[in-house]
C-alpha cells in the first residue's frame, strides 16, 4: 500500500512578501501560443538535457515532489517520477492542498466531497506509473490559499527534506499563486537543507510569449521521455477524471486542451535553481 501520511492542517498566517509585485501579469486565461507552436520553438533552442544541466536529478537517492494539487506530481513530473523508479531511487510526494476548491463556482460540489475523489484520482494515478508505491504526505492547505500559509509550508517542508535529496516542484512564476507559492517555500527549505531543486512550468505556458524575458530560458532543461512512460503518464492523469470533464453547465473543465496537449509531449522540462 501507499505509504499516506495525513499532516494536521497548517495554521493560518499572513501572506508572506514573497509574493512579487507584477504577478497580475502572469494571467492564465487563454494560452497565448498552442502546444505544437511551443514544442516547435522549444526544440529549436537546443536545449541542454537534464543529465548535462544537473546531474544530481539523476543521481539522488530520493526525488521529493512538491505538488500543490492532486494531479501537479504528472504535470510536473511524470515522466522524471518514473525515470527514478527505473533507476531504483525512491520518490516521495508532498500532496500540499487536497484540490478541494476546484469546483467553487459548480453546483453541487461540496469542498469535502471533491477532496475524496481528488484524492482517490491521485492515489490510482499513480499506481497507473507501474512504479513502487511512492510515500505520501498530505498536508492540507487550502486550495487556494497557499501563500497564506507559505512559513509553515516552508517549515513542514524542512522536516520532510533530507541532504541529498532533489526537490521537484512547480515554478515560482508560474502564474497559479498556489504554484508559486510552493515554488517560493520549496526553494527556501531545499537551500536550508543543502537540497538541489528543479521547478517546472505547468501554467506559465499560458501567459509567456516565446522568448518571453520573464522566463529564465538559459536555466531550463530537457527530460527525454520513454514512450511506456509517456503513454503512462497519460493515462495516469486522464484518471483525475473531475479535472478533465467539465464542472458543471457552462464551466469548462480545469485542465483544458492546451495543458492536456502539453502532457503529451514527448518530453519534461525543468528550471534549474542555482545552489545557494
Amino acid at each position: 500500500a501507499m505509504g499516506l501520511v495525513n499532516a494536521a492542517p497548517l495554521e493560518s498566517e499572513p501572506a508572506d512578501a514573497g509574493a512579487d509585485a507584477d504577478a497580475a501579469s502572469r494571467h492564465i486565461g487563454t494560452p497565448r501560443h498552442g502546444a505544437q507552436a511551443w514544442h516547435a520553438w522549444l526544440q529549436a533552442q537546443a536545449l541542454r538535457p537534464l543529465a548535462d544541466a544537473a546531474p544530481q536529478a539523476l543521481a539522488a537517492q530520493r526525488l521529493v515532489v512538491v505538488a500543490p494539487h492532486p494531479d501537479d506530481e504528472l504535470l510536473c513530473c511524470g515522466l522524471l517520477m518514473q525515470e527514478q523508479a527505473r533507476r531504483g531511487g525512491a520518490v516521495h510526494v508532498v500532496g500540499v492542498t487536497d484540490g478541494e476548491a476546484s469546483h467553487a463556482q459548480a453546483p453541487g460540489w461540496q469542498p469535502e466531497h471533491l477532496a475524496r475523489i481528488r484524492q482517490g484520482e491521485r492515489l490510482r494515478g499513480l499506481q497507473t506509473l507501474q512504479m513502487p508505491p511512492p510515500a505520501l504526505t498530505s498536508l492540507h492547505l487550502p486550495d487556494g490559499g497557499v501563500a497564506a500559509h507559505e512559513s509553515a509550508l516552508r517549515e513542514a517542508l524542512q522536516h520532510v527534506l533530507r541532504p541529498g535529496d532533489v526537490a521537484v516542484t512547480t515554478w515560482q512564476r508560474d502564474g497559479h499563486p498556489d504554484h508559486e507559492a510552493c515554488g517560493r517555500a520549496t526553494l527556501a527549505a531545499a537551500r536550508r537543507g543543502g537540497v538541489a531543486v528543479l521547478q517546472a512550468p505547468v501554467w506559465a505556458w499560458h501567459w509567456a510569449r516565446l522568448s518571453d524575458p520573464a522566463v529564465p530560458w538559459e536555466r531550463l532543461c530537457r527530460l527525454d521521455a520513454h514512450p511506456a512512460d509517456l503513454e503512462r503518464k497519460q493515462r495516469a492523469l486522464r484518471l483525475h477524471a473531475s479535472q478533465c470533464r467539465p464542472r458543471g453547465p457552462g464551466l469548462p473543465a480545469v485542465l483544458d486542451d492546451a495543458i492536456l496537449a502539453r502532457a503529451a509531449w514527448p518530453d519534461e522540462f525543468y528550471i534549474v535553481e542555482p545552489a545557494a
